[in-house]
């Protein structure tokens, strides 16, 4: 027998990858080149998922009342939008994009364009999407279910631990960075080399207006290296080791 919290998974995965496609289509095209939008390196943006998962669930009795739905799943999706964006610099010191820019934002971390479109997009997944999605996911067996589950389980759970390993890790390069910029010694900057390398270069590139707080010049240098020198390898002699 299939256990909910299985279903549930698959929703959240499913509309993880539907998220990230969105992201990166719209990041492509304002960037004119390929983008993998993200946190994760795969292909699935959790917020998406967690917001999708979270709508269906607390505000599918409002199926049938599509304006009201609207701005209940719009205020909700908002909210943890602003949510994750404040828990995102708490944790990493980092804030990851900033829309103070947009017209009737707030704190840069939401704005209205946004607003708008999340609830746009829930009342699709309610009314319309969803539907299709239980339908297809009921059409699996319970071993197969459980298989899937299992599989895409691990798979995020070794994506987001190689992530916060990469993340976590820079602050200790960063602080090292400070010291050779107040110094003026250039050679004593550490370098970033191999998966972390990639990692990084894959993170700034997702997200562009991508800020440590506590380390704004030495990130902007430190990114500007990621950008323009080739990838050094953990067998290369100079440098530090990652």
């Amino acid at each position: 027998m299939t256990h909910p919290l299985e279903r549930w998974f698959l929703y959240f995965a499913i509309y993880s990858f539907i998220g990230w496609v969105y992201e990166s289509i719209l990041c492509s095209v304002a960037g004119k080149k390929l983008v993998n939008r993200g946190f994760l390196n795969g292909p699935v943006c959790p917020i998406y998922g967690t917001g999708a998962v979270a709508v269906v669930f607390v505000l599918s009795p409002l199926k049938d009342r599509p304006v009201l739905l609207f701005f209940a799943s719009a205020a909700l999706t908002t909210t943890l939008e602003y949510l994750t964006s404040w828990a995102m610099e708490k944790l990493f010191h980092a804030r990851w994009w900033d829309y103070s820019k947009r017209f009737l934002n707030i704190h840069g971390r939401v704005c209205l364009r946004g607003f708008v479109a999340f609830g746009a997009m829930s009342v699709l997944v309610v009314r319309y999407v969803h539907p299709r999605v239980a339908a297809l996911t009921a059409h699996l067996s319970a071993t197969a279910t459980h298989i899937l589950a299992s599989a895409l389980a691990l798979l995020f759970c070794a994506d987001l631990t190689l992530t916060l390993i990469t993340v976590l890790g820079l602050d200790k390069r960063l602080r090292a960075a400070r010291e050779a910029f107040r110094e003026q010694l250039e050679e004593r900057i550490p370098h970033l080399r191999g998966l972390h390398a990639f990692q990084m270069k894959r993170l700034s590139r997702a997200f562009p207006s991508l800020d440590f707080t506590r380390y704004h010049e030495e990130w902007l240098r430190l990114r500007e290296r990621l950008r323009h020198k080739p990838l050094r390898m953990d067998g290369d002699k100079d440098g530090e080791r990652s």
